[in-house]
């Protein structure tokens, strides 16, 4: 039986060859996310253990604010570090050298006169020490190190990005407002990169560097290096106890490892968002090796029934199908796995394209990753082959004596179980959107979906015929039709893959869609300014928000101040305004109380937060800010939740105790009878001498949120358009394996009179009506989902629903061209079968 399964796959090899293309790149996506992960997290770990290797023992502040869910405003601040703890580890025995280390955030202006920023990368400020122990920078192009107030140091990238040299004088932006310098010098890393992960690096005098960077009276850090023969170990435990309170000493291994986690924990999103592509890709092929495998098993009654004839027991024949598939699934998770290495290689590329700059390092490939591609593979590839291998087991040894046809069974059976696998997924789904966990949604969809697949054979038949009406004027037209309708079951299932990957894309545009209406209302129901000023790199300080102000026309600019801070049990996202700006320049919906009642020791809250932890007007809550300061406020007035502001509205008196200085956003509010077009002049001219300020009316505000919800579903539809591809391979594989099935009603058709382009014809009409049925299926599957999706988000703001309608149609057409295509070498194949050999097939 071995030999024989062994001879039969070699036999049909290019027909296993399409269904196998589905699971190599489902594979692929797998292997690629731990390929990269995995060399990244090798690469960090590497070069912070470089970085940090003279460092022998780290002395920081303690925590004064942690947070334990970053979705919530997670995060921790460390204190100061007071300045005598510098000499104090200086006099330890077995220092051999130690150092002071300021760190903030810095923006340096380029050439243009526009900040340079990064694609998430940080972009550092610190102190520049003279230490060839512990500064990992080295001086390149005789350039001098940082000796005054207004001199900085940048790093060789920086350099390069901002078309800055020495001696060239700028701006530098950080908490405490933008400063005028002069680059002294440019530096790199003491292996020649200009950067370690696409950061950004200015650095200052350590006395520059504790002013501007807002570090007074303190240092970030003091790290020390150990004499010969001291271990860090052991230093630590000499300086940690001498410290003073609200400072702790670890080690420069300890360190390295916690900086390299803290990487690897913000890259990891980058395993989960490939794996859930490979999921959706296997998802999608695993229709598809379903497909193939039964009309390879109807295609070989004969075969099948000639084993059993000849004494196979069903047992036999099943294995022998599951043992072609597990080997294809073989060769298809190798071939992933190699793709997978190429796909992780890409990945790299395009973030380096887009300026996140990932480090160089070897290429990693564990054997989990060898591992977990093949059992993936494997596994996808005979589950999906094990029904097509029961119904092989099935197949009577009578029928190796007559020709035999594989004949319609009842779709009673199948309606039952795909109405009970669509019940348990919308339950699924249910509970999934309303705050169940996204294993349970993605198990929802996954049972959905599959339910879908299992009772679309019902309606299959009525929509092949209304949408190959078109073509029923001749001949071919009619015949690709009827081929499309012969078989309920296969064109269900053919067209179940593209379904699947329209209704993901389509549940994703009508979210967009449903978004970006969501954003319009709210800001302008939200924003009664008519300017929004917005930053970049630093915020808007006092000085600036101050001539905004005392610009003809201008009756208020308000500075907005953002932050996280424990409220009651929970670490919170708050904002901070002044009481007079509620509204006027910020509209808020009154509730309960008095949304105007805002004033020192008091604060607004969403209405439904407050129902929903138990609050009431006038309640006092405890607050406990980044900075280590707490207290309590009451609540003065309640509003209907708004997006734009969040759930917490606290008076600028408490943006005193947040950890940036300076204001995140602004608000421009004109007096009554001013002119927008002439105050516009004014204000741009006002904030000229703060390049990191952008000043947008509301329109244009709108826009700038609109087009990032753009961007996002873009960059998911493209990526979800792999599941399309996928399912096109489908409809090429059902198609080629359906011409090879109608070898000799092809010849007979040939024999009778039609012509090579009428059998041409025939096939794309086949072709169009599957692919515009799944079309259709997933527009309304998906349209379906959105709505689902937006019901459960209405809370975090996308309260309204919206559908759009072009861009739906566009997709519809895409299937249809998809057809199309898909048609192609199977119909030039049907076209050029020999007509006397196609007749004599069996």
């Amino acid at each position: 039986m071995f030999r024989a399964t062994l001879k039969s796959l070699l036999a049909r090899k290019l027909r296993l060859v399409l269904s196998a293309l589905a699971v190599v790149l489902g594979v692929s996506f797998v292997a690629g996310a731990f390929v990269l992960t995995d060399s990244l997290g090798r690469t960090f770990d590497n070069l912070f253990t470089t970085v940090n290797k003279n460092i022998a023992v780290d002395v920081r502040g303690t925590e004064q604010f942690s947070g334990d869910n970053f979705d919530e405003g997670g995060g921790s601040t460390r204190a100061n570090v007071p300045t005598s703890v510098l000499d104090t580890v200086r006099g330890i025995d077995g220092v051999a050298e130690a150092q002071p280390s300021v760190f903030g955030s810095a923006v340096l202006v380029g050439s243009d006169g526009k900040p340079v920023t990064t694609s998430g990368a940080p972009m550092f400020g610190t102190n520049w020490v003279d230490s060839t122990l512990l500064n990992p920078l080295r001086l390149i192009d005789g350039g001098n190190p940082p000796r005054a107030p207004d001199e900085v140091v940048i790093t060789k990238e920086l350099a390069e990005k901002a078309k800055r040299n020495v001696g060239d004088q700028t701006l530098v932006l950080t908490n405490t407002g933008p400063s005028r310098v002069t680059i002294t010098g440019v530096a790199e890393y003491s292996d020649g990169k200009g950067t370690l992960g696409g950061e950004t690096l200015v650095l200052f005098t350590t006395e520059t560097a504790q002013k501007v960077l807002d570090v007074p009276n303190g240092y970030s850090d003091v790290q020390a290096a150990a004499k010969d023969g001291v271990s860090q170990q052991e230093l630590r435990d000499r300086i940690a106890a001498v410290l003073p309170a609200q400072t702790e000493a670890i080690t420069g291994r300890a360190l390295a490892d916690e900086q390299a986690s803290d990487v690897k924990q913000g890259i990891s999103f980058l395993t989960t968002f490939l794996l859930v592509f490979a999921a959706v890709a296997l998802f999608v092929g695993a229709f598809i090796i379903f497909n193939t495998f039964n009309i390879l098993v109807a295609q070989r009654t004969k075969e099948l029934a000639l084993m059993r004839a000849l004494g196979a027991s069903r047992g036999q024949v099943t294995r022998s199908v599951l043992v072609e598939s597990v080997l294809v699934g073989t060769i298809a998770s190798a071939l992933g796995l190699g793709l997978g290495i190429g796909v992780a290689l890409l990945l790299k590329a395009v973030f380096s394209a887009f300026g996140a700059g990932l480090p160089d390092g070897p290429t990693l490939i564990l054997p989990r990753t060898v591992i977990v591609a093949f059992a993936v593979g494997i596994i996808v590839t005979a589950v999906s082959a094990l029904i097509p291998a029961r119904r092989a087991a099935r197949v009577a040894p009578v029928a190796a004596i007559r020709d035999a046809e594989s004949t319609d069974r009842p779709l009673t059976r199948q309606t039952i179980g795909g109405t009970i696998v669509l019940l348990l997924g919308a339950v699924g789904m249910y509970f999934g959107l309303t705050g169940r966990g996204l294993p349970i949604l993605g198990a929802g969809t996954l049972f959905a979906f599959v339910g879908v697949a299992l009772l679309s054979p019902l309606v299959s038949r009525p929509v092949a015929r209304v949408l190959g009406a078109p073509f029923t004027r001749r001949i071919p037209g009619q015949l690709g039709r009827e081929n499309s309708m012969r078989n309920p079951r296969r064109t269900a299932s053919t067209a179940a893959a593209l379904m699947i990957g329209l209704a993901l894309v389509s549940a994703v545009g009508v979210l967009g869609a449903s978004l970006k209406d969501s954003v319009r209302k709210v800001t302008n129901a939200a924003v009664g300014a008519e300017f929004v000023l917005n930053t970049t790199g630093a915020g808007i300080s006092d000085q600036a928000l101050t001539e905004i102000r005392d610009q003809p026309g201008v009756a208020e600019a308000t500075g907005l101040r953002f932050a996280s801070a424990r409220i009651g049990d929970k670490n919170e996202q708050v904002i901070a305004i002044p009481g007079s700006a509620v509204g006027s320049s910020l509209s808020l919906q009154q509730e309960q109380g008095s949304v105007r009642g805002l004033a020192p020791g008091t604060m607004l809250v969403s209405d439904k937060l407050v129902r929903d932890r138990g609050w009431s007007v006038g309640q006092r809550l405890d607050i406990r800010y980044r900075d280590g300061t707490s207290g309590q406020l009451s609540i003065a007035g309640t509003y209907e939740p708004n997006q734009l502001v969040g759930d917490f509205v606290l008076d600028q008196s408490a943006g005193t105790h947040f950890k940036d200085p300076l204001y995140a956003a602004g608000l421009v509010k004109l007096a009554p009878g001013a002119d927008a077009g002439q105050v516009r002049g004014e204000l741009d001219a006002a904030i000229k001498p703060y390049p990191n300020i952008d000043l947008q009316d509301r329109s244009q505000f709108v826009k700038d949120q609109t087009d990032q919800v753009n961007q996002v579903v873009q960059f998911f539809t493209v990526l979800l358009v792999l599941s399309v591809l996928i399912a096109v391979l489908g409809i090429v594989n059902t198609l080629a394996l359906s011409v090879l099935e109608r070898t000799r009603e092809l010849g007979l058709l040939r024999a009778v009179g039609m012509s090579r382009r009428q059998v041409k014809r025939m096939v794309r009409v086949e072709s169009v009506v599957i692919s515009v049925f799944g079309g259709l299926l997933g527009l309304v599957v998906g349209a379906v989902f959105g709505v689902a999706l937006q019901r459960a988000l209405v809370n975090q703001g996308v309260t309204e629903l919206a559908f759009p309608f072009g861009q739906l149609l566009a997709y519809l057409v895409v299937a249809g061209i998809a057809g199309v295509l898909a048609a192609w070498l199977p119909a030039r194949r049907a076209s050029r079968l020999n007509v006397l050999a196609a007749i004599s097939a069996v």
